[in-house]
């Protein structure tokens, strides 16, 4: 009896106890500039495709984009940034940990960035993506899984936006994965869009809080 009670007993923390390779995200996050940096701070100059795997559609949207709609339509002046570019803008990032409130165990991680406080949630309990005709948005839908103490996240559903600020367009048929890694006080994420419709190959870039 006392044996079935202890391996009960080991049992039930090993399912309360998170996996240990299981990395906590949570916290405020100020990014560094060190890498690809005036893309990032004051903005590609038009024209500038260097190191994007544009197909002949996509270069001809990008020729013809006009900088100024941002003064002119209303509609651009409060545009957020996607999911896939938010974290390459000027901003800080917040990344809180969702838990059942029953199991304790994590469900989630929302991210929340100062700029246009864009929010985003990734699902870590399994849920599928939505159908293919379910609405796309700037955060799309995201869902995420542990490989070691790496967190994978594939998104989808998401509004046409754009790779650049200098009109490089992304179409609303791309997705793109996350890969999180954390290194005592700073975090690295490597982001690889693909898009069907604008990119000849995937697209890898790493932004590093």
């Amino acid at each position: 009896m006392k044996i079935f009670a202890m391996k009960t007993f080991v049992a039930a923390l090993l399912i309360a106890a998170p996996a240990i390779a299981q990395v906590d995200f949570s916290g405020s996050w100020s990014p560094l500039y060190h890498e690809d940096l005036p893309d990032r701070i004051p903005g590609p100059e038009l024209g500038d495709y260097l190191g994007l795997p544009l197909n002949d559609a996509a270069r001809l949207r990008a020729d013809s984009y006009d900088a100024d709609r941002i003064s002119v339509v209303p509609e651009y002046q409060c545009r957020p940034h996607s999911a896939d570019y938010s974290m390459r803008g000027l901003a800080n990032m917040r990344v809180d940990l969702i838990r059942d409130p029953v199991t304790q165990r994590a469900i989630a991680v929302h991210t929340r960035m100062n700029f246009q406080e864009m929010e985003r949630t990734i699902w870590l309990d399994g849920r599928p993506h939505p159908s293919q005709y379910a609405p796309h948005t700037w955060q799309g839908f995201s869902t995420g899984a542990w490989e070691d103490n790496m967190l994978n996240v594939y998104t989808t559903h998401l509004k046409e936006s754009y790779l650049k600020r200098n009109g490089v367009p992304r179409s609303d048929q791309a997705t793109f994965t996350d890969h999180w890694v954390r290194h005592g006080n700073y975090l690295t994420v490597a982001t690889v869009v693909t898009d069907p419709v604008f990119l000849t190959e995937p697209l890898v870039r790493t932004q590093t809080w």
